[in-house]
């Protein structure tokens, strides 16, 4: 899913190069590449993150339930 920044960076670029900013046109598909790829490895981190926070949770609940049942 890209972003209404992406989409804009990269709908641009034909504008700019028709009028001769090849460079700048460049530079705006680079942009949006990278933000791509930064919005991708942030889902990740987030979802490892989310997995590890499940798999502690799970651990806490393991450990509470198990001091229970010694009571």
């Amino acid at each position: 899913m890209s972003s209404a920044l992406v989409s804009a960076l990269r709908e641009g670029c034909g504008y700019l190069e028709d009028e001769g900013w090849h460079q700048t046109a460049q530079l705006m598909t680079l942009a949006a590449h990278e933000i791509e790829r930064l919005t991708e490895r942030v889902q990740e981190l987030e979802a490892q993150t989310g997995q590890r926070d499940l798999s502690e949770a799970a651990r806490s609940i393991q450990i509470a339930s198990g001091s229970r049942a010694m009571r």
